[in-house]
């Protein structure tokens, strides 16, 4: 579909993996994308992913409000801009010209979510995802189970364990666990974790570019 403004719609897809086949070899290449921020499949981890697989591609977020979630992934993924659910219709073709020249596009008030403060419990700084992910993990799941359990990809997932070390200030697995159980308090060493804990000591390393 080609819009008033020029720009060539795609297509829709649920996934990241998706844009592979509304982007096919001969037609034009792939220079943005909208995602829909309020979707609970489209966490900050996806974002990381959409920015990992399509590095050149702008990204845009919907949302319906701007929380210090949003903001703090359009800082950490470094996303091109954020528009309202109510923006118009010419306001969001609008804010996708300006993306796409290289202007960043934020709405009234980000600022202010940017700074908003944190309950003091390390678990409040998680996203939902995040925390259906944890819940997973600290139960014993392997990444693949964690990954059907939620109809996502394995590799999303070590993306969400990834984000969720980074936000508990932990280095794995265990530790992340221990936080969920105890709080943050005195984290235990993995190294003294006995061999019964190994199911739950499954490396969380990126698969290379």
């Amino acid at each position: 579909m080609l819009t008033n403004s020029g720009n060539l719609v795609a297509g829709a897809c649920p996934t990241v993996h998706g844009l592979a086949s509304i982007s096919s070899p001969g037609e034009s290449k792939l220079q943005a994308v909208i995602v829909d921020a309020d979707d609970l499949a489209a966490s900050p981890a996806v974002v990381a992913e959409l920015r990992r697989t399509y590095p050149e591609v702008k990204i845009l977020l919907l949302c319906g409000a701007v929380s210090p979630e949003v903001v703090r992934c359009a800082i950490d993924e470094r996303v091109e801009g954020v528009v309202l659910k109510s923006d118009t219709a010419e306001e969001v073709i609008l804010a996708l010209r300006h993306v796409l020249e290289g202007r960043a596009v934020m709405p009234i008030g980000w600022q202010a979510a940017s700074v908003e403060p944190q309950p003091d419990a390390p678990l409040a700084a998680l996203s939902l995802r995040e925390r259906e992910v944890l819940d997973l993990a600290a139960r014993g799941l392997r990444n693949n189970e964690i990954a059907t359990r939620l109809t996502i990809s394995a590799n999303t997932v070590k993306f969400h364990l990834r984000a969720i070390y980074s936000r508990l200030g932990v280095h794995n697995r265990v530790q992340a666990a221990h936080v969920v159980v105890h709080g943050q308090g005195d984290l235990p060493n993995s190294s003294n974790i006995s061999n019964s804990g190994s199911r739950t000591a499954e490396s969380e390393q990126l698969p290379a570019s």
